[in-house]
């Protein structure tokens, strides 16, 4: 797995509980894309928009929830998948989430905090985007400075549109023949985790309680869908609870991990090969993950992880001939996967292995254009080939990725000096240089 900090304020966001901090630690896994990709692919198979116009984003986290901003940014944290026992409970999690989505709530929450901040001073306002920050606290207590009629209204419309979401979750779980009843599951092992309080059980709250969502959920099931009963699908039954066994391994203690995945099953040997990784037993990990291999042979994921670990102890010839192999049982090009065997080209200290890091790199970008560590990696190899002004070009891009555009514009200007005329990077590097001083005059 590789961890990307990404520090960030939510304001609009629409969740199953509120989060309680800004700071979200951003992961990349390529087993936990495609899956949730393969899941929102089915329940968006009729909808008018696209799974790949969907952004995902997985925060690790021991928290249950998930939301989503403006731009169709879906954000989870990996604690739903591991709550959930069965695939289907995730699928409702994200079904709910893209019910957002495609009701265009974000926006109308928008427009609704906008119509507040014109009958409300700003501390109300202020009170409000507190709550949906998952502030709520301090949000509650600033929103008694405020008019109540006013707040009620907006509480109000947040818990019709979590209804609406709802409602629309199950029409997608059921129109794709999914079991209905683990929205059930999930609202009910939702329910254990929120404190019986007055912050979630008060009329004013943002979203409906669990208890009047269940009943929504059950009355649909039975009058509008007929029960909703599908059978599972067994193999993708056992695609998540292998996805399940590492993201626990991951993101939960050595200790933890080894007294819930107890046995000499394949899905708990991933979970303590993930385990032993990340607690430096390197050795236990790979003869775990050899096993795996012997009877699956073809599975990219346990290739990718054995790839990892060499890596990590600075065999890079393995790393590179398990990621290749990787590469090439994966069902379908990601840019994360050739970032990887990009960098362990570059740090295997090798000149004949420059020119191999810079194309597969430049693979990462053709699928991703803003993976901003592909960039970096990419500055770092056209420096070791010495060819400077691509690496200038290609630090351009990331800075401009991050937001600083000042830097950006430095490294921009600097590599159009001697890059060389009429290539793609040239062409590049002029529109790059235009939008980037378009945006600094516009700030100034």
């Amino acid at each position: 797995m590789i961890k990307l900090k990404l520090f960030i304020v939510i304001i609009f966001f629409y969740s199953f509980i509120s989060s309680n901090s800004h700071s979200l630690e951003i992961i990349r896994d390529v087993e936990l894309e495609n899956f949730t990709k393969k899941i929102t692919s089915t329940l968006l198979k009729n909808a008018e928009i696209d799974h790949d116009e969907i952004k995902y984003y997985f925060i690790k986290s021991r928290e249950i929830n998930a939301f989503v901003t403006s731009g169709n940014n879906l954000f989870i944290n990996t604690e739903i998948l591991i709550s959930s026992d069965d695939y289907r409970e995730y699928a409702a999690v994200l079904a709910h989430e893209l019910a957002h989505i495609l009701g265009g709530h974000v926006f109308r929450t928008k427009q609704e905090i906008g119509n507040l901040g014109s009958r409300a001073i700003p501390i109300y306002v202020l009170g409000i985007l507190g709550i949906l920050g998952g502030a709520a606290e301090t949000g509650m207590a600033t929103l008694m400075v405020g008019s109540a009629s006013v707040q009620d209204g907006f509480t109000y419309y947040s818990r019709t549109q979590e209804a609406s979401a709802d409602q629309a979750a199950i029409k997608l779980l059921c129109n794709n023949n999914i079991d209905g009843k683990f929205f059930l599951n999930f609202l009910n092992k939702l329910n254990k985790t929120i404190p019986n309080s007055s912050e979630h059980t008060s009329y004013r709250s943002t979203h409906p309680t669990i208890t009047d969502r269940t009943t929504w959920v059950k009355s649909a099931l039975v009058n509008q869908y007929n029960g909703c009963e599908f059978k599972q699908d067994r193999d993708l039954q056992e695609e998540f609870l292998f996805l399940k066994a590492k993201l626990f391994g991951f993101t939960h203690t050595g200790e933890e991990t080894y007294a819930v995945y107890q046995s000499d099953k394949d899905i708990d040997k991933y979970a303590k090969a993930v385990a032993s990784y990340f607690s430096g037993d390197h050795l236990n990990s790979i003869n775990l993950l050899n096993e795996l291999i012997a009877k699956n042979p073809e599975n990219p994921f346990f290739r990718e992880l054995v790839g990892e670990i060499y890596f990590s102890k600075h065999d890079y010839k393995k790393a590179i001939e398990h990621q290749k192999l990787s590469i090439e049982f994966l069902d379908e090009e990601n840019d994360l996967y050739y970032m990887m065997i990009g960098n362990y080209h570059l740090a295997d200290i090798n000149e004949t292995n420059y020119p191999e890091s810079i194309k597969l790199l430049k693979k990462s970008l053709r699928l991703n254009p803003r993976n901003t560590y592909s960039w970096y990696l990419l500055a770092k190899a056209y420096a070791e080939t010495k060819n400077i002004p691509l690496a200038e070009y290609a630090t351009a891009e990331r800075h401009y990725l991050t937001g600083n555009y000042e830097m950006a514009h430095q490294f921009i200007a600097k590599s159009l000096k001697n890059i060389e005329k009429n290539t793609t990077e040239w062409y590049r590097a002029n529109d790059l240089l235009n939008t980037i001083s378009n945006m600094l005059n516009q700030e100034s």
